[in-house]
């Protein structure tokens, strides 16, 4: 028998239905902290080398999911047939974590996390080519509004550095295997729940992570200062921990298109705390670039019939 769950002490509308305000206070959570996190993330990478930095964030990071897990009363166990796809997802969130640690120090942070949330533009092509799912003209559209908004980013980022943009470069591989990740974990039927399996994912990063931390930040680790130490401490607690179990719970409480609208938070938050905290450069360029990249993510979404149901 289906147990009956009370109402809401303090339920929000959406769309004629109605959701706890804990998930409306979640959903803002994820959007504000992933964002604010690009600003963080430079600060600390500028003092504390990638590999080591993000090895020990996601180590750490992992010990508390685990811990979250066994306290939610999730198995930690994975069947045989199932660990080859996720040790593929794993290396692909591997080259991800390993490539955006390198892009947000060659570009701003800002422009890093507009860049890194072009993610849903590029899986229509991937899940067209991987998945056969149809290109609506939806998908096309959303496309080549993101394809604009990143041409945007790299005129304004080779304007500013007066160079070839590596960091922006790098931000779009690293959005494109954030794709890539995302289609592969899909085309899989898994019978564990997500968050053990992004518990495996952060403890299994943290090996081949922290073995190039030994050979490639060896000579280049020192002590570091507060800031970058606080910086650490938010990445395992905060856009770890924290925020990876508030997404699955906001996944699992909203409609698809409550979520997307959450999710586009992060890119606005990381571009003006960028600006406020870094004092990064935030000109036309840069909003027309968020608008375009925001609009992208949107469309293919909100604008199809029934896709708040």
């Amino acid at each position: 028998m289906t147990p009956v769950l009370p109402e809401p002490r303090h339920p929000v509308k959406w769309r004629g239905r109605s959701y706890p305000l804990r998930g409306l206070l979640l959903l803002l959570a994820v959007g504000i902290f992933w964002g604010f996190n690009w600003p963080v993330m430079k600060i600390s990478m500028a003092a504390i080398p990638v590999f080591t930095f993000r090895a020990i964030a996601l180590l750490f990071g992992g010990l508390c999911l685990a811990a979250l897990c066994r306290y939610m009363g999730y198995s930690l166990k994975v069947p045989r047939d199932q660990w080859f796809p996720l040790l593929l997802v794993t290396a692909l969130i591997f080259g991800f974590s390993v490539l955006s640690g390198y892009g947000v120090l060659q570009t701003g942070s800002g422009r890093a996390a507009v860049m890194a949330y072009t993610m849903p533009v590029w899986a229509i092509p991937l899940s067209a080519l991987l998945l056969a799912e149809p290109i609506t003209w939806r998908k096309l559209a959303s496309l080549l509004l993101g394809l604009g908004g990143m041409a945007l980013l790299l005129i304004a980022d080779i304007e500013t550095l007066g160079g070839a943009p590596i960091g922006m470069a790098l931000m779009l591989v690293t959005a494109i295997i954030w794709a890539a990740a995302t289609i592969a974990h899909k085309k899989v039927a898994w019978t564990v729940p997500t968050l053990v399996l992004v518990t495996w994912q952060s403890l299994l990063n943290s090996v081949p992570l922290a073995i190039g931390a030994v050979f490639v930040d060896y000579d280049g680790v020192a002590f570091p200062g507060l800031w970058p130490i606080l910086g650490v401490l938010y990445n395992v607690f905060i856009a770890t921990a924290l925020c990876f179990y508030a997404y699955f719970e906001v996944v699992r409480i909203f409609p698809v298109g409550m979520t997307t609208i959450g999710v586009m938070i992060a890119p606005v938050v990381g571009v003006f705390s960028g600006a406020l905290a870094l004092g990064e450069p935030l000109g036309l360029a840069e909003f027309a670039a968020l608008a375009l990249v925001l609009a992208a993510i949107a469309l293919p979404v909100m604008a199809r019939r029934g896709a708040f149901r």
